[in-house]
């Protein structure tokens, strides 16, 4: 069976290599990976985070996709300097956490992604929070009372409401706005998608 945008396994048995090395397994473009995005997004669309959120389906989609393009741009091999791992930008410690064994493994990587995004939209009920907390950490969320004040983690959020059409609340406008300056999280929950290993 072929899945929407993914390449046939041939009928031969595949080399004894590791499953992100075998070509049949893995798409091979980064319209296939944004495709694959799209397909899990709709699997976790209906559960208690997006919903807790106020996400329709569709809505939910275009967020998580979003999400990805802003942590990797659809690159399943991308490393952040502090050592986020693959498309939906796993830290180890989380991937483990969320039987992620493989980060750069597509398939395992957006559905631990998905479950951890959605996780903080049931934990913050709030898309921006959401994202926020993936971003720099639902501690930093809850150490700040909403949105921590790093430029990174700020413009981060700004960008996927932009780039998805959500609006900031009436009541707080600010929390979507980007900055230029603001304190950084420490190095070991900041995260930088400038930089790629391949």
């Amino acid at each position: 069976m072929v899945q929407r945008g993914l390449p046939e396994a041939s009928a031969a048995p595949a080399p004894a290599v590791s499953r992100r090395a075998t070509p049949t397994t893995v798409p091979a473009s980064r319209a296939q990976y944004r495709a694959l995005a799209e397909d899990v997004a709709l699997a976790y669309a209906g559960g208690p985070g997006p919903r807790a959120a106020g996400l329709d389906a569709l809505t939910f989609q275009r967020v998580f996709v979003a999400l990805v393009r802003q942590e990797s741009g659809f690159n399943p091999r991308a490393v952040s300097p502090a050592g986020a791992q693959g498309l939906g930008q796993l830290m180890p410690g989380t991937a483990k956490l969320l039987g992620v064994t493989d980060a750069f493994d597509p398939h395992q990587n957006l559905n631990g992604a998905a479950r951890y995004f959605t996780q903080q939209l049931a934990r913050f009920k709030d898309v921006r929070l959401a994202l926020a907390a993936y971003n720099a950490g639902p501690h930093r969320v809850e150490q700040y009372g909403g949105i921590p004040p790093f430029a990174e983690t700020r413009n981060y959020v700004a960008s996927i409401t932009a780039a998805t059409g959500l609006r900031a609340p009436a009541a707080d406008p600010a929390s979507v706005t980007p900055v230029a300056e603001a304190s950084t999280p420490s190095p070991d929950t900041q995260r930088s998608i400038s930089v790629w290993q391949y």
